[in-house]
């Protein structure tokens, strides 16, 4: 696949699971400088390839099983590792950060909370825990489990 296959693909996944409908070559060609034609000739492509599909004849196209399991394994790898990488970046040493709706950047439910921690372990390496929950959970417990958890494991090592 190419890259500006893989782009469109993304594109058509993320634009399907939004608004529910099938994802026309016009409304890409709008986003990506490139015509229309270009842009149905890499969907066909995608499509042949089975990574998309055309529910009928004069409609855009939507992602196939396939064209999802791609998709997933670009933002497992890609978009979640950079944003828990700037999200463990605010936790300094020893302390524990309480992260609350939207100030957790790679969730989409905004009604989510993460407590995070970092620790070391016996090779000075640092390393992060977290636990994520409903907003509405009982914070006190929750941080002493995070901090005790913490403390468990820098005496471990």
């Amino acid at each position: 696949m190419t890259k500006r296959q893989e782009i469109i693909l993304n594109t058509i996944v993320k634009e399907y699971v939004k608004n529910s409908k099938p994802v026309s070559s016009k409304s890409l060609a709008d986003k990506f400088e490139a015509s229309s034609a270009t842009i149905r000739n890499e969907m066909k492509e995608l499509e042949r390839t089975g990574y998309l599909k055309q529910p009928h004849t004069s409609a855009g196209r939507i992602p196939t099983e396939k064209g999802y399991r791609f998709f997933i394994g670009q933002p497992s790898e890609d978009m979640f590792e950079k944003h828990f990488n700037d999200l463990f970046k605010q936790v300094g040493k020893q302390e524990t950060k309480v992260f609350i709706g939207k100030e957790i950047p790679m969730v989409r439910m905004k009604k989510l909370t993460l407590i995070v921690t970092n620790y070391r372990v016996s090779n000075k390496r640092q390393e992060t825990i977290g636990l994520l929950g409903p907003t509405r959970m009982r914070y006190d417990y929750n941080i002493s489990l995070i901090n005790k958890l913490r403390q468990m494991l820098e005496d471990y090592e």
